[in-house]
């Protein structure tokens, strides 16, 4: 399954590349051809560097001896911390460091994120123990992911999270750059680089502008939302009529699209009979 990167960028912090290969040695990156005039190189898990986390191993083994869980654990030992570092009161009932002290780091996941790490695993019907080895990289995951998109900005043509966030997907307009193989060498997962999709990001969205705000403009649309798809290149609307159509395909021939300039991005229009919430202005 297939996760877009929109994992909270504030508490969750983003509980979400890619080794120089030159001309002289891909070592043991995976490539392979795909469509005409795409390829993708893989850089497998076991290959990718490991998360290394000293202090939470301790606090695990602290946690199977001592028959606590390990949330509990980890709390405790970020209320230690916070105590040491910092003159705010940490003995009164509730205290949580995560909120009295947001700078308690443990490992390089700020606490905040390791609390948000036990609502998540709630939620997914998982172990602590999974969320933090799942999740717990999704900081310095973004520091990478927003590097990649700082220097290619023209070249990306989407990120995203696959596997249950335990891999990581990166598109390319053109070929795979060798500094992007080189920063997806410093993830801890499983990596897949696809290039020659014939379209960036930037671009995907300008295209969606373009549809957008031409479709504000049709009378016969009564509401409308639309989203880019980077895996196809497809803008994706769904359109409610202000009168529903016999023929779907005539109604939308109708609506006269723009033409897009890149000929990789396509539009592709699902008719509701229902409102679909955003109205043209």
């Amino acid at each position: 399954m297939t996760r877009p990167l929109d994992v909270k960028r504030s508490r969750l912090a983003v509980i979400a590349l890619l080794a120089s290969l030159c001309a002289c040695g891909q070592s043991d990156a995976g490539q392979v051809s795909t469509v005409a005039g795409t390829e993708t190189i893989v850089l497998p898990r076991a290959d990718q560097p490991t998360a290394h986390r000293p202090t939470l191993e301790r606090l695990k083994r602290e946690a199977a001896s001592s028959g606590r869980p390990l949330e509990e654990v980890v709390k405790r030992y970020a209320s230690r911390v916070a105590a040491t570092s910092s003159p705010k009161p940490t003995d009164f009932e509730g205290y949580d460091p995560a909120v009295t002290d947001p700078d308690v780091v443990i490992d390089d996941i700020p606490y905040a994120e390791l609390v948000d790490l036990g609502t998540i695993a709630k939620s997914e019907g998982i172990s602590y123990e999974e969320a933090i080895d799942r999740f717990g990289s999704q900081s310095s995951n973004s520091r990478v992911i927003d590097q990649l998109n700082a220097e290619f900005p023209d070249e990306i043509s989407g990120v995203s999270y696959v596997d249950d966030h335990r891999g990581l997907r990166v598109g390319f307009k053109g070929p795979i750059p060798a500094r992007a193989i080189e920063l997806a060498r410093t993830l801890p997962m499983e990596v897949t680089l696809i290039g020659g999709k014939g379209f960036s990001a930037a671009e995907l969205r300008r295209a969606q502008d373009a549809v957008v705000s031409w479709l504000r403009s049709r009378p016969e649309v009564a509401t409308m939302t639309a989203h880019p798809d980077d895996e196809t290149g497809q803008v994706k609307v769904i359109l409610q009529p202000k009168v529903m159509p016999g023929d779907a395909e005539e109604f939308t021939r109708g609506l006269r699209l723009p033409q897009l300039d890149n000929p990789y991005i396509t539009v592709e229009v699902t008719l509701s009979a229902e409102s679909v919430a955003v109205r043209p202005l």
